[in-house]
């Protein structure tokens, strides 16, 4: 187990509380143990999304607990609680499953109460709640936690904490007194001042910190993303832990999205687009191990030899030019890209393919490439071409309907090997912007974030450390050859290493996956909204913690660039820590958006707006 410093800070004081004291009490929820969700009524919403109970139980069962406790006047069990006419022919062994399936250890405080049972200690479990003590003990169990020298449930007494009352009774049946007892608990109320009145020692337990970018939604199961996620943070160091902050209910809930599109089409195969999709695909493979999944490492720059040698009509021609890099290029740059093996006869005339509808002088330029690619000059360009479509031929894309999941924009590289292949995809995109659905019909280019609209601006601000954070640390592939008779890819020199910086992002990444897979809502969807939250709020606002982990990391996209290289130390020294966070940061992956503007990723006409933004930032603070 990987624990913080925190984590084992909190673990010690507690050890060193606790010495000398005969015996050591716990209370249980929040303390030994953890929900994975939120609040604890989300528990009932969530047995209605896994149909454990039907629609509307939720409300009746808070509304059935209330009611029962005002009429009897006293600490309830959940057979009082079902008792009620709300819930008739409701079982309550139903609410028992679901409690255990949604519980988990709190660490710290767990591995303090076993580390007092080794050294001879007794310890005990002392709490309110209306679950039988047999529930209880099995809750306990699962967490191991079996161990303890006794456990006391206020329902089996009729009596709260918080009166004093139900640790007087635990001092009676233990034989006890007051000042051999140290209380370990996190309710001010019901464990420091209960325990007071029986004249036992409470330690409180600190309040936990909530994760930088993380806040609780307002549904249930997103509650539960962000409760899982809380306790699963608690045994990973800070880079681990802002790992799967960003990506694990990111990843997790694009993978669970795209599952679902694959089963609404029988027989559809998934291919994951390299380099971009290369987490996500691995997290698609944790969640469905039984599923066999695609890998298609095919690039633009790739597939532009084979596109250049179809018949250029209006339509080939825009595709063509959609899928240059959309920048200002001399036609030398132009005639390398598309993979053309001299320079020879080509000019350094500079045209600037941003520009749409095209000019008539680029469109020009590009027929004329097109021809000459098809001279017998132009033989090595066509080999590479063959050599394209026999890999994609090799891939089996036309075999039977494909999902296509890629990170998306545009949905260029889906038009592109529809084109070569005479073939329908079904593109899947984790985002889009507003050409993808001018390009492509709705019902073949799904999206799973923005309720599939066009992504706002600030996530094509943070999109291309997105796009590092979830990418192969390889080079792109540039073209193919045989070899021992299959086609296989060639991929380019390779640019900046981030992988020092992504390796413990992605261990942060997987324990959220582990643990969300052992769950009980590992079939469920989590939001959308939820899964892309803490992104956008680190994009918008990031902590000076965060530009220390992802500051480094390297961009490229037409030029190379770190998304954070500091000013002088001193401007650090001299300057509050939030301004410094939110402007040095954001300025620069907004150069990052700047260039996605320039290279034709997203609306030029947003840049506009992407520097009043950002004024308006700076004027702020």
């Amino acid at each position: 187990m990987n624990n913080t410093p925190h984590t084992n800070c909190l673990t010690l004081r507690l050890l060193h509380a606790a010495k000398g004291y005969k015996a050591v009490a716990f209370d249980i929820f929040d303390t030994l143990l953890k929900r994975d969700c939120a609040r604890p009524a989300d528990l009932f919403a969530l047995m209605e999304v896994t149909h454990q109970a039907a629609l509307g139980f939720a409300g009746a069962r808070v509304a059935a607990e209330a009611e029962t406790r005002q009429t009897l006047g006293r600490e309830v069990t959940l057979a009082e609680i079902y008792a009620h006419p709300a819930l008739r022919g409701t079982d309550p062994a139903a609410e028992c499953a679901a409690e255990l399936a949604m519980i988990a250890p709190n660490r710290p405080v767990a591995q303090a109460a076993a580390a007092c049972h080794a050294r001879g200690q007794k310890v005990y479990a002392v709490s309110d709640m209306y679950l039988p003590k047999e529930q209880i003990e099995a809750m306990l169990q699962k967490c191991g936690l079996d161990f303890l020298d006794g456990v006391f449930v206020s329902c089996e007494y009729g009596a709260q904490k918080r009166s004093g009352k139900l640790f007087k009774l635990f001092l009676q049946q233990t034989a006890l007194r007051p000042v051999e007892v140290l209380f370990v608990g996190d309710s001010p109320r019901a464990d420091f001042a209960g325990a007071a009145l029986a004249g036992i020692r409470c330690f409180l337990l600190p309040q936990p910190t909530p994760l930088p970018y993380t806040k609780t939604p307002a549904d249930a199961v997103g509650g539960v993303a962000i409760a899982t996620l809380q306790n699963c943070c608690q045994n990973l160091n800070p880079s681990a832990a802002l790992g799967a902050e960003l990506l694990g209910p990111l990843a997790v809930g694009f993978a669970t999205w795209l599952h679902g599109q694959r089963a609404a089409i029988p027989g559809a195969k998934i291919v994951f687009l390299a380099r971009d999709m290369y987490l996500v695909r691995q997290v698609y493979q944790l969640l469905y191990p039984e599923e066999e999944t695609f890998y298609l490492k095919a690039s633009r720059q790739s597939l532009l030899p084979a596109l250049l040698q179809c018949p250029m009509n209006e339509q080939a021609l825009a595709l063509l030019a959609d899928t240059l890099p959309r920048q200002q290029l001399t036609q030398r740059q132009i005639a390398a890209y598309l993979g053309f093996d001299s320079p020879k006869g080509h000019t350094t005339k500079t045209y600037d393919l941003r520009t749409r509808p095209l000019p008539c002088r680029t469109k020009e330029m590009l027929l004329a490439l097109a021809a000459h690619s098809k001279l017998p000059e132009g033989e090595p360009l066509r080999r590479r071409a063959e050599q394209a479509r026999a890999y994609l031929e090799q891939a089996g894309l036309t075999d039977s309907p494909v999902l296509l999941v890629d990170i998306g924009s545009g949905g260029t590289t889906q038009r592109v090997l529809e084109e070569l292949l005479h073939t329908q995809l079904y593109g899947c995109y984790l985002a889009c912007d507003a050409r993808l659905h001018q390009n492509l019909p709705p019902e073949r280019a799904k999206t799973f974030l923005f309720d599939g609209c066009p992504a706002p601006l600030w996530y094509w601000v943070g999109q291309p450390m997105l796009e590092v954070l979830l990418s192969e640390p390889c080079g792109s592939t540039v073209g193919y050859h045989a070899q021992a008779g299959q086609m296989v890819p060639e991929i380019g020199q390779a640019g900046a290493d981030n992988r020092a910086i992504t390796a413990p992002l992605w261990q942060g990444m997987r324990a959220f996956v582990q643990r969300w897979q052992a769950g009980p809502l590992r079939e469920v969807q989590i939001p959308p909204q939820t899964c892309i939250a803490a992104f956008l709020q680190m994009v918008q606002a990031p902590r000076m913690q965060e530009v220390r982990t992802l500051g480094e990391i390297t961009v490229e996209d037409g030029g190379s660039w770190k998304l954070a290289a500091p000013a002088s130390w001193g401007a650090y020294l001299h300057a509050p820590a939030k301004e410094i966070s939110v402007f040095d940061y954001t300025q620069v992956l907004f150069s990052a958006a700047l260039g996605f503007f320039m290279f034709g990723q997203i609306p030029d006409g947003l840049s506009v707006l992407g520097y009043i933004v950002i004024c308006g930032i700076k004027s702020k603070h």
